[in-house]
C-alpha cells in the first residue's frame, strides 16, 4: 500500500523531496480550507503544516491513518497535542530553525525606530531634508528585558553583545546560562527596563501578557518588540498606552488577526490606527521568514521525522 504525506502551506521544497526519498506519496495543498481538508485527511499518515492549519479534535478523528504531525516552525497552538498522544499521533516541530532570523529582526527593527530611519527615508523621498526632527538616541547605555529565553530570546540576547547594554531575562520555565545576561523576576525586568522584548508561545497563560497591567507596571516607558504571536498583545490597551505615552514605541511583526484585513478579532481600521504613529515600526510577520531560515526549518523537521519512523 502507497504511504502518503499532505503538505497544506508552502514550505521548502526539501521536505517534499526528503518525503519522497522516505517512500512517501506527497499532496502539496499549500492553504487548503479546513472544510477541505476534513473529507481527505483520512488518507494520510503525515500532515505537514505551517501556522493555519488547525490540527484540531475533529480533524484528528477523520484522519484515521495519521501517524505523524510536522509543523514548520515553533508555535503549536494550533495542534491539539493531548488528543494527538491520545490517538498515538506523534507532533513535531522546529523552532531551532529561525531563532537567529528573529534575533536579528528584533535588533533590526528596534535599531530602525530608536534612529528615525523609516520615516527619515520616506521624508527624504517626498524631498524633505530633516536632520534636527529625525535626531536619534543611541542603544548603548540601555537596559533590555527579554521574556522568554527560548531560541528567539536567546538569538536576540547574543545579537544585543555588541552593545554595552544591560540585559535582563525573564523565563518562568528556565534560568538563562549564558554570562551576557542576567535573571531577574519579571517585577525587576518591568521596573528597569528600557526596552522590553517577548519571545514566549502563544498559551491561555501568555494570552494578552502585554495589557494594560502589565504596561503600568513599567516604570521607564519602554519600548515594546513583539516578535512572538500577535496575542500576546492585547492591541487595544497597547494602542492606548501610546496614545498615553506610556510606552516609548513599538516594534511589531505579529497581529491578533493575519491578515490585518481578516477582521476575525479586530476591525481593519484598529491596525490602521497602530501602525499610524510616528513611534511603531510594523512589519507582516516576517521576522522568521529569511532565505536561510526556510530551509533549516524544513531540514530539521525532516530530521526530526525520519528519525522518528525509524525508531
Amino acid at each position: 500500500m502507497i504511504k502518503k504525506a499532505l503538505i497544506t502551506a508552502k514550505v521548502h521544497p526539501y521536505i517534499h523531496h526528503r518525503l519522497h526519498e522516505l517512500g512517501y506519496s506527497v499532496d502539496i495543498k499549500p492553504e487548503i480550507e479546513q472544510i477541505d481538508l476534513l473529507p481527505i485527511i483520512q488518507d494520510y499518515e503525515i500532515l505537514i503544516i505551517t501556522t493555519y492549519t488547525k490540527v484540531d479534535k475533529l480533524l484528528i478523528d477523520n484522519a484515521t491513518k495519521l501517524k505523524i504531525v510536522g509543523r514548520v516552525g515553533s508555535g503549536m497552538e494550533n495542534v491539539d497535542i493531548t488528543y494527538c498522544q491520545h490517538k498515538n499521533i506523534r507532533c513535531f516541530n522546529s523552532p531551532e530553525g529561525n531563532g537567529n532570523a528573529v534575533g536579528e529582526h528584533s535588533l533590526a527593527m528596534l535599531l530602525c525606530l530608536i534612529n528615525n530611519i523609516i520615516p527619515a527615508n520616506a521624508e527624504l523621498q517626498q524631498g524633505l531634508f530633516l536632520r534636527e526632527e529625525n535626531r536619534g538616541v543611541e542603544l548603548d547605555g540601555n537596559t533590555v528585558g527579554i521574556i522568554g529565553y527560548g531560541h528567539t530570546g536567546s538569538a536576540f540576547a547574543k545579537k544585543l553583545r555588541g552593545f554595552d547594554v544591560e540585559v535582563l531575562v525573564y523565563d518562568r520555565y528556565k534560568k538563562a546560562t549564558d554570562n551576557f545576561v542576567k535573571n531577574v523576576t519579571l517585577e525587576t525586568l518591568q521596573q528597569q527596563s528600557n526596552i522590553v522584548s517577548f519571545h514566549v508561545p502563544y498559551t491561555t497563560d501568555t494570552h494578552y501578557y502585554c495589557n494594560a497591567t502589565f504596561i503600568s507596571k513599567c516604570l521607564k516607558k519602554p519600548i515594546v518588540i513583539n516578535t512572538s504571536r500577535g496575542a500576546i498583545l492585547n492591541t487595544i490597551d497597547v494602542i492606548l498606552a501610546l496614545k498615553q505615552d506610556k510606552i516609548s514605541g513599538l516594534c511589531i511583526d505579529v497581529f491578533e488577526d493575519e491578515p490585518l484585513q481578516k477582521n476575525k478579532i479586530h476591525h481593519y481600521e484598529l491596525y490602521q490606527k497602530l501602525i499610524s504613529f510616528r513611534q511603531v515600526i510594523a512589519t507582516p510577520h516576517i521576522a522568521g521568514w529569511t532565505v536561510e531560515s526556510k530551509h533549516k526549518l524544513a531540514k530539521i523537521l525532516m530530521d526530526k521525522i525520519e528519525h522518528a519512523i525509524f525508531l
